[in-house]
């Protein structure tokens, strides 16, 4: 945490070593107004006391399948597990928004993302960017990902993160995951990835960025519903739970739950599919803060 204040205090231009306390610095950052996208700021890396680049950048489908790295097929599902994309039979193209995070628009978030077969192995291309004018996060993603014999996937990421702050200046770093999937049966799939599993850091003062295993199975309980189990472990933090489930109660629609711990989090979603296009919205709560929007649409040719 007190490298987060710390680099909080050159955003604002305070020095925190001239206060005498946490009174005297909170009173400091107020007569600079910008209070709310602090105390955000705060909140959301309190737990995870790193330099940023949490992967909350997330499309709604992702967001509301509880951040499942079992799933094969999304190219959206590339940042938690790049072995997503190697069952991929054609070009698929997806993009998100999500203007307001927690009802702050200084947290806005979106991204592109595009994947495609090729003869040996598929490959994929993401961008994401979090933040606003003060405070910028850039993240560029290639992929690489092969499917071995037909229930085997693999996957590998080489992430490049930029940092930009106003009045303190940028940063970068590369990072590396690695993941891998199996089609245990036809009705169950397991997964697991290791994010930034090169320990990469950034800035002057070599901050780690989040090393983060993920593992979690999906099950398709009926050709029109799934279930989807995560467990999410920053490796210094506890372990947090996930759970989602998807259901199709017509062709064209697909409707999403997801809960988590570690924060408490309720998660609901809707997909809208015709032709080759998908529609998807997605809304998440959070306990002290107030709700998540994300939009999304893809298409697949």
């Amino acid at each position: 945490m007190l490298v987060l204040v710390r680099r909080l205090g050159k955003l604002f231009g305070i020095n925190i070593t001239t206060f005498g306390g946490p009174f005297k610095l909170f009173v400091s950052i107020l007569t600079y107004q910008r209070w709310t996208f602090l105390l955000a700021l705060l909140v959301l890396h309190a737990q995870k006391a790193t330099a940023g680049f949490e992967r909350i950048a997330l499309p709604p489908r992702v967001l509301a399948r509880a951040l499942s790295p079992s799933y094969a097929g999304d190219v959206e599902s590339l940042l938690l597990n790049p072995s997503a994309i190697a069952a991929l039979q054609s070009l698929y193209v997806s993009a998100f928004h999500s203007p307001s995070p927690f009802d702050l628009s200084q947290l806005s978030n979106g991204g592109v993302f595009a994947a495609s077969p090729l003869k040996f192995f598929n490959v994929g291309l993401a961008v994401t960017s979090t933040g606003f004018s003060l405070y910028r996060e850039l993240t560029a993603t290639a992929t690489l990902a092969k499917e071995l014999d037909g229930r085997f996937f693999i996957g590998c990421n080489i992430n490049c993160d930029y940092l930009a702050i106003a009045n303190y200046g940028t940063a970068y770093a590369v990072g590396i995951d690695v993941a891998a999937s199996v089609q245990v049966t036809d009705d169950l799939r397991w997964g697991f990835s290791l994010l930034n599993v090169n320990r990469p850091r950034i800035g002057e003062l070599n901050d780690e960025l989040p090393q983060v295993y993920l593992t979690g199975i999906s099950c398709e309980l009926l050709t029109t519903a799934s279930v989807f189990l995560t467990i999410v472990k920053d490796v210094r933090y506890p372990a947090s739970g996930r759970m989602g489930v998807e259901f199709s109660p017509f062709e064209i629609v697909s409707v999403r739950f997801g809960l988590s711990d570690e924060p408490s989090r309720y998660i609901g979603g809707i997909g809208i599919h015709y032709s080759s296009v998908s529609v998807d919205y997605a809304v998440a709560t959070h306990l002290e803060l107030g709700l998540t929007h994300s939009f999304g649409i893809s298409f697949w040719i």
